[in-house]
């Protein structure tokens, strides 16, 4: 006798290619899949997004993670969509575009309520944005820039920095004067002599988004380059969003799709552009919707709270993902270098 899982497998692939073919006849679609990241933020997305959707269509989504530019490159590849609606990261979205992985949106079908310009690419929809910040402990002395952090003898103790050279040579740059609207092209030299001035005094190269909160709150270090969320309202933590790194998420349809999941997704897209569905999602992840709107909906209390509100969107930078394209492999291996003190 054959394990259950067997014929659980069975019955998901032959509901796939029933999707596809019925997708295939033209008939109206009664379900979607979707890869999304998992987590808080899938849950976000179900609570915010997914169920809105679903009580206006009676289209269900399913719900499938981790994302990953493999499996938009494997779907492409065979032709074969099963999952129409993907997550794609801002740091993976020049090169899928580049790649031509995904189906050019209809603007015109989403019918967007006002979001930001960065969140209406022609390949991708901006739904979720969020920042990369200083955070310290709230026992000690506060930095306000860049240049604070890497000032070692005015603000004493250990740092935590991100263990990728895309977000650390910016704001070595930073650090070391550059103005914020000048930083691209990167001078890479300029960068990593200024890393060389705060190597010492760094204490973990962090991997995980969940190691510099608990860095700060085990007092291992006393200032550290953190993603906003990790650290919004955790007690004896602050940080600020001035010189923080900007990026957005975004939701894509790969390359290939019919012409009726297509539609079911610009419909779903739809959703991701109204302010009250954001809102919800910002009550479960401390992240801003793309919708322009969104200041005049948040108390005065949370406004200042979130990447984009409140002004703090005008404090930041964007990293230059097509130039970090171009530059990335010989500052990788330089940055393995750095790190092992060549």
């Amino acid at each position: 006798m054959r394990p259950l899982r067997h014929f659980t497998h069975i019955a998901l692939a032959s509901a796939a290619l029933c999707l596809t073919a019925a997708s295939a006849q033209g008939q109206p679609l009664k379900e979607i899949r979707m890869l999304e990241a998992g987590g808080d933020s899938g849950e976000a997305v179900q609570a915010a997004y997914i169920e809105p959707f679903q009580k206006k269509t009676g289209i269900r989504v399913v719900r499938e993670n981790p994302t990953s530019l493999g499996k938009l490159k494997a779907m492409v590849a065979s032709k074969n969509i099963t999952t129409p609606i993907v997550l794609v990261p801002s740091s993976w979205l020049a090169q899928a575009k580049a790649e031509n992985l995904l189906e050019p949106l209809d603007w015109a079908a989403i019918k967007p309520q006002p979001i930001t310009a960065q969140a209406q690419d022609p390949y991708a929809i901006g739904w979720s944005y969020f920042s990369n910040v200083m955070a310290w402990r709230s026992d000690v002395k506060a930095p306000k820039t860049w240049a604070d952090f890497w000032n070692v003898a005015d603000f004493p103790g250990k740092r935590s920095l991100m263990d990728d050279p895309a977000a650390v040579l910016p704001v070595a740059l930073l650090a070391d004067g550059v103005p914020m609207d000048k930083l691209f092209p990167l001078d890479v030299d300029r960068a990593f002599r200024s890393l060389e001035k705060i190597r010492p005094h760094v204490a973990v190269w962090w991997t995980a988004g969940s190691q510099p909160p608990q860095l700060l709150q085990d007092k291992e270090v006393a200032y550290a380059m953190t993603f906003s969320g990790r650290v919004y309202g955790k007690p004896g933590i602050s940080f600020t969003y001035n010189q923080g790194i900007l990026d957005l998420s975004y939701f894509g349809v790969p390359k290939g799709a019919s012409a009726e999941q297509k539609a079911v997704a610009m419909q779903f897209f739809h959703e991701l552009t109204l302010p009250e569905n954001q809102l919800v999602a910002m009550a479960r992840i401390p992240y801003s919707g793309a919708s322009t709107n969104l200041d005049k909906m948040l108390t005065a209390d949370k406004a200042p709270l979130y990447p984009t509100t409140s002004g703090n969107a005008k404090l930041q930078f964007v990293n230059d993902l097509a130039q970090w394209k171009l530059i990335a492999p010989k500052v990788e291996k330089r940055w393995q270098q750095f790190k092992l003190g060549m």
